[in-house]
């Protein structure tokens, strides 16, 4: 239980971080083609920073998929807030707006292929950042077996090799 809350809190800071630069970047800069390509790094950092927390740790499934919950907890926080806002009081702007910080770091993305911003993006950016720990955990995993077996089998042609000798 330590390990997932240890994983998980690097997520979430690291996650929150990626966040606040893009907020800085995305608030102060004006919004031209090349400055929207340069926000795509802020795009793989932050995925790429779920896929790498997957990666380094060896984790199970069931860990890979809480630390992934974990990591996320900033925009499930503000996923709460913004569909009470949606739902109750019907404002789409101010739930728009609440959910905005947590996809900062997508904003060149959304820039290039979404018109219109709903709170299925903000779920959907959640649900994407839990399967890339998950994916990057079972790679880890795949990679180690994978290893192993090509260690055994290198083991053996090895020692079958000895005994002609």
């Amino acid at each position: 239980m330590e390990r997932i809350i240890k994983y998980g809190g690097k997520l979430f800071f690291g996650s929150l971080v990626i966040c606040i630069l893009s907020f800085f970047y995305f608030k102060l800069i004006p919004c031209t083609k090349i400055s929207n390509l340069i926000g795509y790094i802020f795009l793989e950092a932050f995925l790429g920073y779920n896929f790498y927390i997957g990666y380094k740790y060896k984790l199970s499934i069931k860990e890979s998929l809480i630390v992934g919950i974990l990591g996320c907890g900033f925009g499930i926080f503000l996923l709460f807030f913004a569909t009470y806002t949606y739902y109750i009081l019907n404002d789409i702007y101010w739930s728009n707006w609440m959910v905005e910080f947590y996809f900062l770091p997508t904003m060149s993305f959304i820039n290039d292929f979404f018109k219109d911003m709903t709170l299925i993006y903000t779920v959907s950016l959640i649900i994407l950042n839990i399967l890339l720990v998950f994916l990057g955990s079972r790679i880890r995993y795949c990679k180690e077996k994978f290893n192993l077996i090509k260690q055994s089998k290198q083991k053996n042609n090895l020692f079958t090799y000895r005994d002609f000798l």
